[in-house]
């Protein structure tokens, strides 16, 4: 599947609002910043020593989620989308809304990963997901990115 392709179908599952059903032994996750979201059975945290990271999950078998988050240098989601337009490495930002929280997806090709980021208490708020040349991964990312809530 090209990458276009799962960005697409990415998009329209974060679109439709899908979401893991807690009953299936997803939880969730509280997280320090103010906002949750809900992950599959059988995902982890990891121990992380770089600062601008703030938390790495995964599922185990190589499936990963790295959560940064730094000072914004901008104001709004206008200007962090065109800071990601402007990067060479990454993808055109593509907008979503997530929980009622306008994000920015796009995907760094040389990391192997799709992302969304978002403005958060004057933090720039980024979720790396990886591989994202995994399409059933993909899926789940769309899942859990729907799930997400202030």
């Amino acid at each position: 599947m090209s990458k276009r392709l799962v960005c697409l179908a990415i998009a329209l599952c974060l679109c439709a609002g899908c979401a893991l059903a807690e009953g299936d032994g997803a939880f969730t996750l509280r997280f320090a910043e103010g906002f949750s979201l809900t992950l599959p059975a059988g995902w982890v945290r990891y121990p992380v020593e770089d600062e601008t990271i703030r938390y790495a999950l995964g599922d185990g078998a190589g499936r990963y989620m790295y959560i940064l988050a730094q000072a914004a240098a901008v104001d709004d989601f206008e200007a962090m989308s065109a800071a990601i337009d402007a990067r060479d490495d990454l993808g055109k930002a593509s907008p979503l809304d997530l929980g009622g929280r306008s994000f920015a997806a796009f995907i760094a090709p040389e990391m192997n990963a799709s992302g969304c980021a978002t403005l958060l208490n004057g933090e720039m708020l980024t979720f790396l997901f990886t591989p994202q040349d995994d399409s059933e991964y993909m899926l789940t990312v769309a899942q859990i990115m729907a799930s997400y809530r202030d």
